[in-house]
């Protein structure tokens, strides 16, 4: 299956119901740059709606805790719950493994992504391919082919 999808519209209820088929692998140019954009750099600067909005397209709001590090330690006037001064620690690469890791939760097999655009920069979308059916042999194939197509994605004078 080729998601495509607009923007960050796809929930991970989504996903999670493709994954239990363990019969569709599935295609998902996840929207990187929407990810980038809407987790500001600052926590405190992402308001309900955004917040909302990556909750549902990741599935969790375990992301705040994953990207966003921790107020420094030793300032007495801040606490370690106060939201204030949490910075996202995560880059582009970082937000893309974090996603590649939830995938990984649900699909038996998730390829390394290709960035899109290949040759023009910044990084808008990354192309990750992920296969439900556990089987070794079902993986195998997948791989096979998936690899085959990502390799044929990748123009010989861009390194990877």
């Amino acid at each position: 299956m080729f998601l495509d999808p607009y923007g960050m519209t796809v929930d991970w209820a989504t996903l999670k119901a493709i994954a239990s088929t363990r019969a569709i692998d599935v295609w998902y140019p996840f929207s990187l740059s929407g990810l980038y954009r809407q987790a500001a750099r600052r926590i405190d600067s992402i308001d309900p709606t955004k917040r909302a909005a990556i909750t549902r397209m990741l599935g969790t709001d375990a992301w705040e805790a994953e990207l966003y590090s921790a107020p420094p330690q030793g300032d007495l006037l801040s606490s370690l719950d106060d939201p204030i001064d949490r910075q996202r620690a995560a880059d582009v690469r970082g937000l893309e493994r974090y996603v590649q890791r939830r995938l990984q939760e649900i699909f038996a097999q998730v390829l390394d992504p290709l960035a899109l655009p290949v040759i023009r920069r910044p990084q808008r979308f990354s192309l990750f391919f992920a296969v439900s059916n556990p089987d070794p042999r079902a993986i195998s194939l997948a791989r096979r082919l998936a690899d085959h197509a990502l390799k044929t994605g990748r123009p010989s004078h861009v390194r990877p």
